[in-house]
């Protein structure tokens, strides 16, 4: 994985991939699970409210961003070699 770091084409496609995988998650999809706090005596009234603060958008974004990055590279990493062991 460290080689896509090192080449433009394969950061690039990296980079691709991740905005691919980013668009793929819908932000109220991400949200869904924090409603499970309802659970836990957190009232609906205060989750609606911190689902549109700034400060929660912000947190969860940058989660979603990490976290596909993460997936992107080893996904491309995958198919890398995959190609590799197929040739």
């Amino acid at each position: 994985m460290n080689n896509i770091d090192g080449d433009y084409q394969l950061n690039q496609m990296l980079y691709e991939r991740h905005v691919e995988l980013i668009d793929a998650i819908k932000f109220h999809q991400l949200q869904k699970p924090f409603y499970e706090l309802e659970r836990k005596g957190v009232r609906a009234e205060i989750l609606e409210e911190l689902m549109m603060s700034s400060e929660f958008e912000e947190c969860l974004a940058a989660c979603q961003r990490e976290l596909t990055g993460i997936i992107a590279k080893w996904d491309l990493a995958d198919q890398l070699d995959t190609a590799r062991n197929a040739a």
